[in-house]
């Protein structure tokens, strides 16, 4: 059995582990990876996903879609430097999102299929440094898995959020690609709990656990995507908890 450790962190005192995996294979039965322990507002993240398609550089460029939690890394012009999907988009003149649905499409058992956000030269002038950072895609029998890695996993607040566009990534490649939805696996390297995060954790873990909500999608071209054209329902879940956000 694992232990926790407690740490001292940048910004506060953590309970934290190394190298967790949480496998996700609802998506093919049209089953949303919804946590219910605790109210998620996926809109939030569904609005998120179409700014970072866009190669968001300003906070209007999140606040377009409804998205306005990135005002906490903005500076005072409201300008935000984040990887975050622009180097999906533009690796120094490489869009590897473009390269890498023409790959699932031309050579579906290629081992390079791989996406990069962790740009080193990039580090020191970013507001804030990608959490999660690699992406890698695999294709089984016509269906499309994905491996996704975390170098820091904030457990009871952003993970939930995480989950969701893990979720959002395949849904949205498959369908461009033509292939049917399979695993994800994501693997959390500093896994963590705040320690001003513990006594309300332990209360949600005595919450109970729903059926996973239903989902339905109608876009046509992922890089016109819009939040609208993702539907999230039969969602039931115990109450919202109030989590302190801490960065």
């Amino acid at each position: 059995m694992k232990k926790w450790i407690l740490k001292e962190t940048r910004n506060s005192k953590t309970l934290s582990l190394f190298w967790e995996v949480l496998e996700i294979n609802c998506l093919e039965e049209w089953l949303f990876p919804l946590l219910t322990t605790r109210r998620i507002y996926t809109r939030w993240v569904i609005w998120e996903f179409a700014a970072f398609l866009r190669s968001p550089k300003h906070l209007k460029d999140f606040e377009k879609y409804g998205c306005n939690y990135w005002k906490l890394w903005a500076k005072d012009d409201w300008s935000i430097n984040v990887d975050y999907w622009n180097k999906w988009l533009d690796f120094w003149w490489v869009n590897q999102l473009k390269e890498l649905i023409e790959t699932l499409k031309t050579n579906p058992n290629d081992r390079r299929m791989i996406i990069s956000a962790w740009d080193p030269s990039n580090l020191k002038n970013l507001d804030l440094p990608c959490c999660h950072y690699a992406y890698q895609f695999y294709v089984r029998n016509w269906k499309l898995d994905l491996l996704w890695h975390q170098r820091s996993a904030d457990f009871m607040v952003w993970v939930p959020s995480d989950i969701v566009l893990a979720a959002l990534m395949v849904i949205t490649i498959a369908k461009e690609t033509n292939l049917a939805l399979g695993t994800i696996k994501m693997v959390f390297w500093d896994t963590h709990i705040y320690e001003s995060h513990i006594k309300k954790a332990k209360k949600q873990l005595n919450n109970y656990m729903f059926w996973s909500p239903h989902y339905n999608f109608t876009w046509s071209w992922i890089f016109n995507f819009v939040p609208e054209e993702i539907e999230i329902t039969d969602y039931v879940c115990n109450d919202k908890i109030n989590y302190e956000l801490i960065w």
